[in-house]
């Protein structure tokens, strides 16, 4: 429809320019004098220029987008070159160009648009800056292009599809990470030696569960089951980490992205093996595993992830049953305070080992009354918890603060 009303208007404007050409030409040759034919005379060019522009097609405009790089760190900013060719010299008066790229454009609130001025030129080159890009995957998907003459009476717009995605990690703070068996027995002295994990001893089988190693898999006992079976190993700590994120739509989720991101960095540099549950809209587990290829998997995740969980965290914890392991730490992080998680954990911790919350909080901010009610229960209830605030991660593992 939009496309149907400009080019109605553009054919409205190309009748009333040439009526006023021919009024004006004829207005000179009945009323005769210098003024007559000098309005004629300068109105001839632009007169001429506009219904030249209305035949004027882009069809051998040639677009194309550079950017140097297709994966950035959040805060950075991103250069974008646009190169447009095109065939003849026509004159331009203005060229506006817009890069259109949705998900940004809705994060930003403005579209990347400029306005040019090329006149003859056939070669044209914008360029511009998306400052403080934030977290997240961006598809560019097209650049928009509209041209005019100078009153207005032709207006052309058009588009050239140039799709290319750039992913955009979480900013990473560096935090000083211990093992909680040596933040709650050893004391706090910190070492740079990567984590030892302890061995353990077989001591029955049980039925497969993800995250389970195809190293743990007793196959006598598959075959004559039929089912996956593993075995199920001497109770002993481990320094495993699995974390749960909160998707609750909220305010500081970009904070607890933040947190969760720096916090996988410094887990997998002392060597442990961590994993990640996350619930929302599309609710993802990642079993725990170690290495490099694990940071990149969970921060290809972490840079995509928004909080579109329609339930709170305690409603998805009663709903889904968590392959924890009652060896392995399990870490929260939430958003905001509420009663029912710790009902809930209090359960879970029964079977499932040792949880561990971190309330995120801005910047500067205080706890309230409810929060610090929500703390202490947890403290209470054998649940370690403590606030984080944004922009001092790294002390999240000290001994204060639980």
């Amino acid at each position: 429809m939009k496309k149907f009303m400009t080019k109605t208007k553009n054919v409205f404007g190309f009748v009333i320019m040439a009526f006023l050409l021919i009024a004006s030409f004829c207005y000179a040759m009945f009323q005769g004098g210098f003024v007559s034919w000098f309005i004629f005379t300068s109105f001839l060019p632009l007169g001429l220029y506009t219904i030249a522009l209305y035949f004027y097609r882009v069809h051998h405009f040639q677009v194309e987008r550079i950017i140097d790089q297709l994966e950035f760190t959040a805060g950075e900013d991103v250069e974008v070159t646009i190169n447009i060719k095109r065939k003849g010299f026509f004159p331009l008066f203005y060229l506006i160009v817009e890069d259109v790229i949705p998900e940004l454009e809705r994060k930003l609130e403005q579209p990347n648009k400029s306005i040019i001025y090329p006149l003859f030129k056939n070669n044209i080159t914008y360029k511009y800056t998306i400052h403080n890009i934030p977290r997240g995957e961006y598809e560019f998907q097209q650049i928009k292009y509209k041209y005019g003459d100078l009153f207005g009476f032709i207006q052309k717009e058009g588009s050239f599809s140039t799709q290319k995605k750039i992913l955009v990690f979480p900013n990473v703070t560096e935090l000083n990470y211990e093992p909680f068996e040596n933040l709650f027995e050893l004391g706090m002295t910190a070492t740079r030696d990567k984590v030892q994990r302890d061995s353990t001893m077989a001591i029955s089988i049980r039925e497969y569960e993800p995250g389970d190693r195809f190293s743990w898999i007793n196959w006598k006992a598959t075959a004559r089951t039929n089912e996956i079976m593993t075995k199920e190993f001497e109770q002993s700590q481990t320094n495993d980490i699995m974390i749960v994120l909160d998707r609750s739509p909220h305010p500081y989720f970009e904070i607890a992205v933040k947190f969760l991101a720096s916090m996988v960095s410094a887990i997998l540099r002392k060597g442990a093996e961590v994993g990640l549950y996350s619930f929302g809209a599309k609710r993802e587990y990642f079993p725990v595993q170690r290495g490099e290829f694990q940071q990149r998997t969970l921060f290809y995740h972490l840079a995509k992830v928004e909080d579109d969980a329609e339930v709170n965290l305690s409603t998805i914890l009663d709903s889904e049953k968590l392959s924890l392991n009652q060896n392995r730490t399990t870490l929260l992080i939430i958003n905001s305070a509420d009663q029912h998680l710790i009902e809930k954990l209090t359960y879970l911790s029964r079977k499932k080992g040792q949880f561990y919350i971190f309330l995120m909080k801005g910047k500067g901010e205080k706890l309230t009354t409810v929060e610090h009610s929500f703390l202490e229960l947890a403290r209470k209830r054998g649940i370690p918890s403590k606030p984080i605030f944004d922009g001092e991660f790294v002390n999240a593992f000290s001994k204060g603060g639980w």
